[in-house]
């Protein structure tokens, strides 16, 4: 018997995609700044969208306590940070969609944004999709790393609409 139907049923071994999914939580953790959450989680989705990575991301905003608390725990330095990323450690064979966390400093952002002399909501951005590239394995330990990363951080944050 013939196989009468089209389009992707009617393949042999075809797959029929699941839409992708791109969860992204903003939590304020004792944090007095005012910032645009939505704006946030939307920047990080179209990251992950455009880089093909699907999955949950938790980005928390926290204060420079934490930051510093945490920079020192997991990176060894003794001061605060503006934005610190951890990505999920996957076991060999262990699927999982959960990325990570971001975790930013909006008093870190404010004082460097004074810096820049932009607005706090930019460098929160720029923030959030620094550390969403860390998510995804771009780092700038490397010359020729940071440059790429760079990049992509330009790409995005003039891309956004």
């Amino acid at each position: 018997m013939r196989n009468t139907k089209t389009g992707p049923e009617g393949r042999k071994g075809s797959l029929i995609r699941k839409p992708q999914q791109f969860l992204v939580t903003v939590t304020p953790v004792g944090t007095k700044y005012r910032i645009n959450q939505k704006e946030i989680a939307e920047q990080v989705r179209r990251i992950l969208k455009a880089e093909r990575k699907a999955g949950k991301v938790d980005v928390i905003l926290a204060g420079d306590k934490l930051l510093k608390k945490l920079n020192q725990k997991f990176a060894g330095k003794d001061k605060i940070t503006d934005v610190l990323s951890f990505p999920l450690d996957e076991s060999p064979g262990e699927k999982s969609n959960y990325l990570g966390e971001i975790y930013i400093s909006p008093g870190q952002a404010q004082r460097q944004a004074k810096e820049y002399k932009v607005t706090l909501q930019k460098e929160v951005l720029r923030l959030a999709t620094h550390g969403t590239l860390h998510l995804l394995g771009y780092d700038h330990k490397k010359r020729s790393q940071a440059k790429i990363m760079q990049r992509k951080e330009e790409k995005y944050l003039n891309a956004k609409t």
